[in-house]
């Protein structure tokens, strides 16, 4: 009983030794099926987006490592189409911490504010993204003329 319970303890506290492999499988798998998934000019369709879904939690776990050698706009347009369900919108909420790409990031949280889904962390995280001249440039870059709007719309909650 004693080994047992020492057994059990190592698995528990020793560090994942195959949870980076799976994670790094599952992130080719991801970026796989956004290269065969179904367009509809230049965003993604409805089939493609129930198709992603399972994803989700993938796409958060993203670094710029793991997407530098692509454009990020397939990310950036799923993750529009994906915002588009409430439960999606609801999960990256609960998991906004997690989202590890700060461009991926920035879109989310712009994208939550917009659809009246952001919480006071992500409230809190696009203030300090508009106070950086960067982020405030690249907001206003994935915003285009509705920048002003949104700026006027955040400053003022």
């Amino acid at each position: 009983m004693l080994i047992m319970n020492f057994l059990a303890a190592l698995l528990i506290f020793a560090p994942g030794q195959g949870s980076d492999q799976f994670s790094e499988v599952r992130k080719k798998e991801f970026i796989e099926l956004l290269r065969v998934l179904p367009t509809k000019g230049e965003f993604y369709t409805e089939e493609a987006v129930v198709k992603a879904g399972p994803y989700l939690p993938v796409l958060l776990a993203l670094t710029e490592k793991d997407i530098e050698k692509y454009d990020i706009y397939p990310f950036a347009a799923i993750s529009r189409g994906l915002c588009d369900r409430r439960e999606h919108r609801a999960y990256v909420v609960r998991s906004f911490a997690k989202i590890r790409h700060p461009k991926l990031k920035l879109f989310w949280g712009a994208m939550l504010f917009d659809s009246s889904a952001a919480s006071p962390e992500i409230e809190r995280f696009l203030r300090a993204a508009l106070a950086s001249q960067e982020e405030a440039k690249l907001l206003s870059e994935m915003l285009g003329p509705q920048f002003k709007s949104f700026q006027k719309r955040l400053l003022s909650n």
